[in-house]
């Protein structure tokens, strides 16, 4: 049941295929809300293309914010001529992800771009940011402020698995929706490549096909195909079934607003090395829930995976430690609350809740 006294009409735009956007459509219209997606997606690249786009997005996001209940929820903020269309668009509620606030540039059109932005932010009825460190960009790059809401971990979904996990080599995760370079999967084959020649692993990293054929080039000279998978792009589901089945997890990003994917690992037990890069320290705490190494460093990638496959005990502690950080921290239900909340307040002020 929904937490507001009355039932808003959601305007929710951004890339409609993102499973997080799925994630809050369902949840915000199991509360009794309509939710009426906005596609940001596929928008085109002529210029009549993008002049027909804005207009489309401008006439829907209107006819939205100008029903009786209607609000206006933006997740990934556009910049350029889409980032000037959502302007003087009430209420609206903006929801920074990453790289739509953290990618910066030197030139005249970056710098143009910044400006839009920041109009736009400062013109919104509210900001909110998946990490502390998207908030802080957001303070430092446009002097606006935003809540922090994270995406948020179904905590019942990813668990530990019951009994003891599966004997025989240790296996070692990755998964991103694509294995592109930001993501570092690159670093994580080097690293495997670094092991001791004596340790039993084997490793797997999900993602779409991106630089897969790279990947697979390199294990082949390393001489790792026999312990090395990429079973593709996984859904939601199988994602949770593949962290099941793990025993250490690892997140090699070169760049990251938060850490979706060592939240739902960590949420499953499992210890997670990864780069101490963007928002990841907020999940993984080194020492405590995990173990943080220098970004682009495999000899230090190398050396973390060795010292956790060594050892049964300190997988154990930076497992349980991490599921009890998530479970405190970043629950799925309460972080629902949390935007619930914001949009209430936003219609309440606007006159229409």
């Amino acid at each position: 049941m929904s937490r507001t006294t009355h039932s808003i009409t959601l305007g929710l735009v951004g890339n409609q295929a993102s499973v997080h956007i799925q994630r809050w459509a369902d949840a915000m219209g199991a509360r009794g809300h309509t939710i009426v997606p906005i596609d940001l997606s596929g928008r085109g690249r002529s210029p009549l293309q993008k002049a027909s786009a804005f207009l489309e997005l401008r006439r829907a996001m209107a006819d939205v914010a100008h029903r009786p209940n209607g609000l206006v929820a933006v997740h990934g903020i556009p910049s350029g001529l889409l980032s000037t269309g959502m302007r003087g668009i009430h209420p609206i509620v903006l929801h920074a992800w990453g790289t739509d606030v953290t990618t910066e540039g030197s030139g005249l059109v970056s710098r143009l771009r910044g400006r839009q932005q920041a109009a736009l932010f400062h013109g919104a009825d509210r900001l909110t940011a998946t990490s502390k460190y998207l908030a802080d960009t957001v303070r430092r790059r446009f002097g606006a402020e935003a809540v922090v809401i994270p995406f948020g971990i179904d905590t019942n979904l990813f668990r530990p698995p019951g009994g003891e996990r599966r004997p025989g080599a240790i296996r070692i995760g990755f998964a991103k929706v694509r294995l592109a370079e930001g993501y570092g999967p690159d670093l994580l084959i080097e690293a495997l490549g670094r092991l001791p020649s004596d340790l039993a692993f084997e490793a797997v990293l999900a993602g779409g096909d991106g630089m897969k054929a790279a990947l697979e080039d390199r294990v082949a000279t390393l001489g790792l195909r026999d312990r090395v998978r990429f079973p593709g792009r996984l859904s939601h589901a199988e994602v949770v079934s593949m962290l099941a089945d793990l025993d250490v997890f690892v997140m090699p990003s070169r760049r990251e607003a938060w850490g979706v994917a060592a939240a739902e690992a960590s949420a499953s037990g499992l210890p997670v090395i990864a780069t101490r890069v963007g928002g990841i320290p907020e999940i993984v705490v080194d020492g405590e829930t995990g173990i943080l190494v220098p970004p682009d460093d495999a000899d230090a990638l190398a050396l973390a995976l060795a010292r956790v496959i060594a050892d049964p005990g300190l997988r154990a502690r930076l497992g349980d430690a991490g599921r009890r950080l998530v479970v405190a921290e970043y629950r799925w239900d309460e972080c629902v609350d949390r935007m619930e909340a914001v949009y209430a307040e936003v219609a309440r002020l606007a006159g229409k809740n």
